[in-house]
């Protein structure tokens, strides 16, 4: 595939695309600084909290910090909505609800080989809300059995077990109901056989579903103490009334070792932490369950909104941004700004270097939020208590604002690459269009500056450019006209040439013939020698006369007369009256056509192209083989195939035997051959619209055949 000059030029414009290429990577090298400063800041900034929470002795106490018992302690959530216990439906936990633990078979408290997973499990989430617990049971039960009329039975069918530490007493109570629906908390008393006492601080709300029920649970502020365990019960035969399955928070036994702290989070802490004042952050206090304890500060960020573009060039630079930001969006970075900050929760961490931290490594870590469009850096660093990792701190902060101006940079790096591609292209473009322009135009000058012909008419037409296109411009012209003057002068050296030898031999013929004449008894040593003199002058002759055929043949045919011609009858004219009797020897196949095969031309040119091709075949046919003359008809072209048995064509030469003074095959007569006769029929068949080509043989015999093709009369264009 030949490229263009207008195309090397596009590609090498493609070398402007290492703008983009160096600004996407200062742009790289840029961001990485940015978020390596922002870790160190957050880490000097955990650091910093760590070392104001630190060996703070009574507070840690206070709070619980130092006996927490991972896999029983309850923490609460602080609710976002009011919770109405009575209205069957639990869309007000949302969206509290995902928090919620799910406990299983791992939490069975009553060991059972047999037991079933998909007979008992639940979802549990607390909280608390002025001064009420609530607590929310989704119970996985595969069958349900609720108590009867005998009051005494009241932990024969499925119940809620709750379990308060207060003061260091334990009591446990239940919720039994006899059906769906409101039930009242009974305090389980000590003796089984006396009426359990009704507890009204303790409510709940029992609903069906498809796969078991749901249980919210209202528990007053002031029952609740240090402590607090639930557990859920399933009896599936009534009859006997005994638990099948017991799945609790914690081991329900009469040890309060066993029962987890009842916790959330840490107002005194969040008031330390909010004194620290660090904007645009999440400062959080961790505990050893991995535990929210404390929580301020947010994600969110102070978004930069731009000032309406007031001047013309304001305005128009932002639709160029408008128009260009599909393309800058593939090498930008998405983000999200839309971050849900939600309350201080004692939910679960559980992000990379936690662990760490609590073995007192300082680290910073970076995790996804929001589907992974907000990228949150973290720095945790450990705090101490008389020696020991008592808590961790994290604090947070998303990557936006350095994603923001990272993608500002990217959008400016590819508004100016376009724009800087644009105009270098398109000048280059512009560029390659002028010079190739000059170019074409100078190969259409060059080429139209030699005719089909031949001949040679200078067009090429001299520019005052001084640059290297005018140079070569002013050199073809040069050259040009140097060609022509050669040629000019090989026509007039051939053509004197051939006059002043004529002019001697001439004398030299009339000598002697005259000499013959006054040799009155000649010997015959003498007259063989007179004959051969005769026979080369003769020969002489006849290459001045080829000579000046060849050069002036295609001036002379311009001014030929064209007529019509019955091409078969002119053949078969010529071989009667010219080619049997200049070659009696020679035997001639030739079978008129029927058909008229009208062409038009010049008699005598014709006559002088067929003449070359005859002689040619009889000079290099093989004694006692025929000329075959075959005329035939070809779509528009009357064909005629000379063909001869002997010498064949060398392919090494074949491409150019038409070509002037071009000889190669060695004949068996002793006539000149300078390789004209092949080029003069060439160039006359041509002149009339038609083809010669020459091959060997093919049917199985060996010699040439030479193929003349002429437009019928018709189709003939001058």
């Amino acid at each position: 595939m030949r490229a263009t000059l207008r195309v090397k030029l596009a590609l090498v414009s493609l070398l402007l695309l290492i703008i983009p290429l160096l600004g996407l990577r200062l742009n790289s090298s840029l961001k990485a600084s940015l978020i390596a400063s922002q870790e160190d800041a957050l880490n000097l900034t955990a650091t910093a909290v760590s070392t104001a929470l630190s060996n703070r002795a009574e507070l840690f106490v206070q709070e619980r910090f130092h006996s927490l018992q991972p896999g029983r302690d309850l923490y609460l959530f602080q609710l976002s909505n009011a919770i109405k216990i009575d209205d069957n439906v639990i869309t007000d936990w949302l969206p509290e609800i995902s928090k919620a633990q799910t406990f299983g078979q791992e939490h069975l408290l009553n060991e059972d080989p047999d037991f079933d997973p998909e007979s008992l499990s639940f979802r549990y989430i607390a909280g608390k809300q002025d001064e009420f617990l609530y607590a929310l049971f989704d119970v996985k039960d595969d069958r349900l059995v609720y108590q009867g009329a005998n009051l005494l039975d009241f932990d024969g069918s499925d119940h809620l077990k709750i379990v308060i530490e207060k003061n260091g007493e334990q009591h446990t109570y239940l919720l039994a109901p006899q059906k769906p629906g409101l039930v009242i908390g009974v305090l389980k008393p000590v003796n089984a056989f006396i009426d359990p006492p009704t507890e009204n601080r303790i409510i709940g709300m029992w609903n069906e579903t498809d796969k078991g029920y749901t249980l919210e649970v209202r528990i007053h502020a002031d029952m609740l103490g240090d402590k607090l365990a639930f557990a859920v019960a399933d009896v599936d035969d009534k009859e006997t009334g005994s638990p099948d399955a017991v799945i609790g928070t914690v081991s329900l036994q009469e040890d309060s070792e066993e029962i987890g702290w009842l916790l959330t989070t840490s107002t005194a802490i969040e008031t330390i932490l909010n004194s620290l004042d660090r904007p645009y952050a999440r400062i959080r206090v961790v505990d050893q369950n991995q535990r929210v304890r404390a929580e301020v500060g947010g994600l969110h960020e102070i978004q930069n909104h731009e000032q309406a573009a007031d001047g013309i060039f304001s305005q128009l630079m932002t639709r160029v941004h408008a128009i260009f930001q599909p393309l800058s969006r593939l090498f930008t970075s998405s983000f999200s700004t839309d971050i849900e900050d939600s309350a201080s929760q004692p939910t679960e961490v559980d992000i990379q270097g936690i662990k760490e931290g609590f073995e007192g490594n300082n680290s910073i870590t970076r995790y996804h939020i929001e589907d992974g469009l907000v990228e949150v850096m973290a720095a945790i660093a450990p705090v101490y208590d008389r020696g020991e990792v008592i808590t961790v701190v994290v604090v947070e902060q998303t990557t936006n604002s350095i994603l923001s101006l990272s993608n500002q940079l990217i959008e400016e790096t590819v508004l100016l690459s376009v724009v800087a591609f644009l105009i270098g292209g398109g000048a280059l473009f512009a560029f390659a269009f002028v010079i190739s322009s000059r170019i074409r135009t100078l190969r259409n000058q060059a080429d139209a500056s030699i005719t089909e012909d031949g001949k040679i008419q200078n067009v090429i037409t001299k520019t005052e450019a001084r640059d290297e296109i005018g140079d070569l411009g002013r050199t073809l012209d040069t050259m040009l006209k140097q060609l022509q003057e050669q040629i000019d002068y090989r026509e007039r050296m051939a053509d004197n040439l051939e006059h002043e030898m004529r002019t001697p031999l001439a004398g030299v013929a009339a000598s002697l013939k005259n000499i013959e004449e006054e040799l009155a008894d000649p010997q015959t040593q003498v007259l063989e020698y007179l004959e051969g003199a005769k026979h080369n002058t003769r020969q002489l002759h006849e290459l001045l006369t080829a000579i000046r055929e060849g050069v002036t043949l295609k001036a002379s045919l311009s001014h030929e007369h064209m007529e019509a011609i019955d091409f078969g009858e002119a053949i078969s004219r010529w071989l009667d009256l010219v080619w049997r009797k200049a070659f009696p020897g020679v035997e001639f196949i030739y079978q008129r056509p029927e058909w008229a095969a009208q062409i038009r031309g010049d008699v005598d040119r014709l006559l002088q192209a067929l003449d070359k091709l005859v002689e040619n075949a009889v000079s290099y046919h093989r004694s006692g083989t025929p000329i075959e003359l075959v005329l035939d008809q070809d779509n528009n072209f009357i064909a005629l195939r000379l063909i001869n048995q002997g010498s064949t064509i060398d392919p090494d030469i074949r491409p150019q035997i038409f070509e002037y003074m071009v000889s190669s095959r060695v004949s068996k007569d002793t006539r000149p051959h300078l390789g004209l006769g092949l080029y003069i029929a060439k160039t006359i068949i041509e002149y009339h619209g038609g083809r010669l080509t020459g091959s060997n043989l093919q049917d199985g015999r060996v010699g040439a055949v030479f193929t003349v093709r002429l437009p019928v009369k018709d189709q003939i264009l001058f």
